[in-house]
């Protein structure tokens, strides 16, 4: 064997060595960037469910959700895929949604039925006490969310206060 043979060999397992280091070190690396992007997406959705919350008390009628994938539906497929380790404070959440829904269902069903008794049902305090039980829900998460993602930076909590009280 030549030395140059010899030298090429050399330089081919060091490249190897210097690859394998490389994926190494840039593999939890990428799978962090990944987790903090798809924690924007989840943030970004949970923004826009509450706005939707939000507006269901100036909503004359209630509707449901007409989205096709709503930003419920959202944050619950991103959390499957990327942070189990928020199905409590998912599963909080989607009771307060079991509950607005039900309550908002009841009002328009009270409201078309009975306009007199719905005036008198008090129906922006029950709302608002749900609101509060839904805000708490998605700082909840948000906020565990910032933790497990390694993005203490984003989405800092001022981010709903123009939805905080609707």
């Amino acid at each position: 064997m030549s030395n140059f043979t010899y030298y090429l060999l050399w330089l081919a397992g060091g490249l190897v060595a210097i690859a394998i280091i490389s994926a190494t070190i840039a593999g939890p690396v990428h799978q962090r960037l990944l987790r903090r992007v798809k924690a924007v997406e989840v943030l970004a959705a949970l923004g826009r469910y509450s706005d939707w919350v939000a507006a269901q008390q100036r909503t004359p009628f209630f509707q449901g959700d007409a989205h096709d994938e709503s930003p419920l539906q959202e944050v619950h497929k991103l959390r499957q895929q990327w942070f189990p380790e928020l199905s409590a404070e998912a599963a909080e959440i989607l009771s307060v949604h079991a509950r607005m829904i039900d309550f908002l269902w009841t009002q328009q069903l009270l409201r078309l039925s009975d306009p007199e008794a719905w005036l008198e049902s008090d129906h922006d305090r029950l709302f608002i006490e749900l609101w509060r039980l839904h805000a708490r829900a998605v700082y909840a998460a948000a906020d565990k969310l910032r933790r497990v993602a390694g993005a203490e930076d984003l989405w800092p909590a001022q981010r709903m206060t123009a939805a905080a009280y609707p």
